[in-house]
């Protein structure tokens, strides 16, 4: 398929997610049979790469002999292709005709647009946000506790407005569930960091291109469905351990160690709080209890002790 002018390619990374990675398979072939799909398995002991073999053999399929991890999963993929653009979709996501031609639109109606994202709904139908500004050392304390302030500064979920084109060129980051990239802004900026094994390398990847002029881009000309962390909900602490420790190595590597102390310190505050209240909360595809959250923090912690 071509996006305008350019052709596509379709990554998929899966880690024990069979019958979800079917399904999404399914999905994109339904958009279009002649869409390059190339699928990266992380070494699941679930059969999924025996599946895509038998049920998608028109796709390339890249198998891993251990977890790599997201990001380095999606650049074997990029590095295996040459399509202009490349849309890299969550083995528990499920693409539509409306909304691949909403980010293929958006891309192609800017050419400094170097990375694009949808709406996002759950498997009820609910959205689920997926835009964002940059982590700072308070921002996502605030919004735990329940403060969104109008400042973006502050704030951790970007507030969207959409123009004439059911667009937002403002945004800082789109979470890499469901993103389309522009294999130029890629040349230009590099490939996903792979010190991230999970989280916070999509993140990484647009602070890139926000710092070398791309743009980061919404459309709400269509949505997809993302079932939401069906992989990391194997091991649900473990996951929101990598989760707060990519998030401490955002900080170290593009704010401060500074930076990576005061969050730590206020997300460590606001967690306390909420144990002692009892609270639930909602985070990275995640619902945990006080509990879970704080005893995943204090593990991720521990592994990434800030040099102050």
């Amino acid at each position: 398929m071509n996006c305008g002018e350019d052709r596509l390619t379709v990554v998929v990374v899966s880690y024990n997610t069979r019958a979800l990675l079917l399904d999404c398979l399914a999905s994109i072939v339904d958009c279009d049979p002649g869409l390059e799909i190339v699928v990266v398995d992380n070494n699941s002991s679930d059969g999924s790469a025996d599946a895509v073999l038998q049920s998608f053999p028109q796709a390339m399929l890249i198998q891993n002999q251990r977890n790599a991890g997201f990001g380095r999963a999606c650049n074997q993929a990029i590095a295996a292709t040459t399509s202009p653009l490349i849309l890299l979709l969550n083995s528990d996501a499920r693409l539509n005709s409306q909304a691949l031609s909403a980010l293929c639109d958006c891309l192609s109606s800017d050419r400094r647009c170097g990375a694009a994202g949808c709406t996002i709904v759950d498997a009820a139908g609910v959205v689920t946000p997926n835009t964002w500004h940059f982590l700072n050392p308070v921002n996502q304390a605030l919004e735990l506790i329940g403060i969104r302030p109008a400042s973006q500064l502050l704030s951790r979920t970007h507030r969207l407005a959409l123009d004439h084109a059911r667009q937002d060129k403002s945004i800082d980051w789109i979470d890499g569930a469901c993103l389309m990239l522009r294999r130029a802004a890629l040349e230009d900026v590099g490939l996903f960091d792979e010190r991230f094994f999970m989280y916070s390398e999509d993140e990484d990847l647009c602070f890139r291109l926000k710092q070398r002029g791309w743009s980061v881009c919404f459309t709400g000309g269509g949505s997809v469905i993302h079932c939401g962390g069906a992989s990391a909900a194997q091991d649900r602490i473990e996951s929101l351990a990598r989760y707060y420790s990519s998030q401490m190595e955002f900080l170290r590597k593009n704010r401060s160690a500074v930076s990576e102390w005061f969050y730590t310190w206020a997300m460590r505050c606001v967690l306390i709080a909420k144990k002692l209240f009892g609270k639930q909360s909602s985070m990275a595809g995640f619902t945990a209890s006080a509990d879970e959250m704080l005893a995943a923090f204090n593990r991720a912690a521990h592994r990434d002790k800030s040099p102050l």
